[in-house]
């Protein structure tokens, strides 16, 4: 199915700060529902904590407080999108899934572009009825600073506990 402006992909629509996102489902693992996190030492305010899926360690990242620096609100509706990002995995916490949407891109880009306000995290303006969806771009989301600093943690943590089950481990055998 493809229309006039351009070809049609599938994306997770949710609501972040009053502003609708999207990330294609080609990128998205699942949406699970929790605010239950692990905290980490020494991370940005907006790294809520880790979440732990199928044996694996995520960051979960407060959308609202990483690009309006406003945290989310803990709701019902809230939810995490765990997402593949760098080899690895991410969790993102928004306000609310609006839900998984067949979306064409739209010609805003190209205005947006040469009026200088795209960001990096925008990848495309993607159009859902009368409203603009942000096609999220999770690479960008991060600067290198910030993404190194933040798979150091999680590598950090997952030495820690490596460390700790092999304490135990020796604490049984005596």
């Amino acid at each position: 199915m493809k229309g006039i402006g351009g070809k049609m992909e599938q994306y997770v629509v949710f609501k972040s700060h009053d502003q609708l996102f999207g990330l294609p489902v080609t990128i998205v693992r699942r949406v699970v529902e929790t605010n239950k996190f692990i905290p980490l030492p020494e991370v940005a305010d907006y790294v809520l904590g880790v979440y732990e899926y199928e044996e694996q360690m995520l960051p979960i990242i407060d959308l609202g407080r990483k690009l309006f620096n406003d945290f989310t609100e803990q709701t019902q509706e809230a939810k995490v999108i765990l997402c593949n990002w760098k080899e690895q995995a991410l969790g993102i916490y928004v306000e609310k899934i609006v839900g998984i949407v067949y979306l064409e891109t739209n010609d805003n880009e190209k205005e947006l572009e040469k009026a200088k306000l795209k960001r990096g995290y925008v990848g495309k303006f993607l159009k859902m009825k009368d409203d603009v969806v942000i096609s999220l771009e999770l690479d960008y989301l991060f600067d290198n600073n910030e993404a190194d600093g933040l798979v150091e943690s999680l590598d950090d943590l997952e030495a820690d506990q490596a460390l700790k089950s092999s304490d135990s481990e020796d604490g049984e055998n005596e």
